[in-house]
């Protein structure tokens, strides 16, 4: 953006519809800091980053980002149950963002727990290897879930949107992934798509792709099945 567009100040921020915000960007901060945070958190808020059993976890660990503050919503309208869910009786607030924050303030949004893939029972976060795959001089955008395996629990999928005129197959990606990820960790599915669907704010609706990978998996089963008969 700085080289392209000559943009010459990009301030990150985070924060979510029933929250705020709660991290922004600061006036002077580096390059880095800009590129690989959410910025610092914001004056007269809290946040503190827990374990799954809603204990705090060191400084510079991997948790979920809970907050508190006087930007925080009073509730969902006429729905006590989801309010309680996720604002607690103290005021924090489970986000269900997996985050990093250092000593310094500034946080990391590193995936969301919904989106979280178990397999083996090892935990991988989809934004982990979207942006591994990113990386890829051949793509332009990646986008990685997780689907049901009835051997691993769940397997591992990646759609691409590869650049203009470029040509990959499988292969071509599993290589890319030799030596430089767990051999677990590299997808066990792998789709070439055209144009990702979105909402209209821009975001990918992996449930479609989500489901439509299921439906074609199924659809493979069956007809395994019939050809074994």
């Amino acid at each position: 953006m700085m080289d392209t567009l000559n943009i010459r100040r990009v301030c990150p921020m985070y924060g979510m519809t029933e929250i705020g915000f709660f991290f922004v960007g600061r006036s002077g901060d580096s390059l880095d800091k800009i590129a690989s945070t959410v910025g610092r958190i914001c004056d007269h808020m809290e946040a503190k980053i827990v374990d799954q059993d809603g204990q705090m976890v060191p400084m510079g660990s991997k948790g979920e980002l809970w907050v508190r503050g006087y930007s925080v919503m009073l509730g969902y309208w006429d729905d006590e149950e989801q309010t309680r869910e996720f604002i607690r009786p103290d005021g924090w607030t489970k986000t269900g963002d997996q985050f990093i924050l250092d000593e310094d303030g500034y946080g990391r949004c590193v995936g969301r727990n919904k989106d979280m893939i178990i397999k083996f029972a090892d935990k991988v976060f989809p934004v982990e290897l979207e942006e591994f795959f990113q990386n890829h001089p051949d793509v332009l955008e990646a986008v990685v879930f997780g689907v049901p395996d009835p051997k691993v629990g769940e397997e591992i999928c990646v759609y691409l949107r590869l650049k203009s005129g470029i040509k990959l197959t499988d292969q071509d990606i599993i290589n890319y992934c030799k030596d430089k990820i767990a051999a677990y960790r590299i997808p066990g599915y792998i789709r070439f798509i055209e144009e990702f669907p979105k909402t209209p704010m821009g975001k990918v609706i992996k449930a479609s792709l989500r489901n439509a990978l299921i439906t074609e998996i199924q659809q493979v089963a069956v007809v395994k099945e019939q050809q074994t008969n």
